[in-house]
């Protein structure tokens, strides 16, 4: 996704211990391309680095002021979040891409639990706002490290009332017992974003839950030992080109090898922009982006992180 679109850097402000809150107004004064609750935008930074950020203001409007965003501090950040928090200033200009969304709320989804854990908090507090607004029974439940590391605590107490469970790890001894609260499907739904343990937990709870009703976004994917990979055979059929993928290198690696010129920005499969048609071979879907039923269909990958399940692998690319 190109990052197209001039914006500067309005407002910043901290809403939690090694949390920054972000705003972004159109340099020409402009509206923005508005956005549904859920949705990300790709920041382009001075250092060459391009990093997705929820918006926490995106709740379905046709046009939007200004995008907001929360960037925590990443001990492991490859440079993007450390950046952000040091050297980012009111009135720079930056580039931003129109919003796009991955983890969109289904209008049949008439009551949901939203669950949040940590820096998680951004779409969810975004979905938050969109049920208000449109009448949707929710339950909010939110979680981090400690009470002072929750963005937007204040915002939520006002926006969830008695709908608002909060956990905090410091007071309770340890993280919340999801297995024990969702024992019953009482919601059509459950959306949640937050770290990996958080997330693998609520898929455990949750694995007796109606097909389709855990909607999940994801910091990053798990890790593939490169044990546990097979190498095998890359044809990029419109470029004419054919090489071997090792279990050491991507799909993503193997193309740029080859002087092939891609989209990409996460490289961790959360993002979609490296998503590809595919033309033949079975794929190992190992990102966050596809929905079940996609991956089913064996038509597309995103080749920064999936990988070939067998001998060949053929690309429209």
């Amino acid at each position: 996704m190109s990052t197209d679109i001039e914006v500067v850097v309005a407002g910043v402000r901290a809403v939690a211990r090694d949390v920054l809150s972000v705003e972004f107004r159109h340099k020409l004064g402009l509206p923005l391309p508005g956005a549904q609750a859920g949705s990300h935008i790709e920041l382009a930074l001075p250092n060459g680095l391009v990093r997705q950020y929820s918006l926490v203001n995106a709740t379905g409007q046709a046009r939007m002021d200004a995008y907001m965003v929360a960037v925590g501090w990443d001990v492991n950040s490859r440079g993007g979040s450390v950046w952000i928090q040091e050297r980012l200033k009111v009135g720079q200009a930056l580039r931003v891409s129109a919003p796009r969304n991955l983890f969109e709320m289904a209008p049949d989804h008439r009551r949901v639990l939203l669950l949040a854990g940590g820096i998680g908090i951004t779409p969810i507090y975004a979905m938050a706002q969109a049920c208000a607004q449109e009448g949707v029974t929710f339950d909010l439940w939110a979680s981090a490290r400690s009470a002072s590391r929750l963005a937007y605590l204040e915002e939520l107490k006002v926006l969830g009332g008695d709908r608002l469970v909060t956990h905090f790890d410091d007071e309770r001894g340890g993280p919340m017992n999801l297995a024990a609260r969702l024992a019953e499907q009482r919601w059509d739904a459950v959306y949640a974003c937050g770290p990996a343990s958080m997330l693998d937990a609520l898929s455990a709870a949750t694995d007796h839950w109606r097909a389709g009703s855990v909607r999940m976004e994801r910091f990053k994917t798990a890790e593939v030992r490169a044990s546990e990979r097979q190498s095998f055979e890359l044809v990029l059929q419109r470029a004419g080109l054919t090489t071997t993928v090792s279990e050491h290198e991507s799909v993503l690696d193997a193309i740029e090898r080859l002087g092939v010129n891609f989209p990409w920005s996460c490289r961790e499969g959360i993002c979609g922009t490296c998503e590809v048609p595919v033309a033949a071979g079975e794929v190992e879907h190992l990102d966050f982006v596809l929905s079940p039923a996609e991956r089913a269909e064996q038509r597309r990958m995103m080749v920064c992180v999936s990988r070939c399940g067998s001998g060949r692998l053929v690309l429209d690319i």
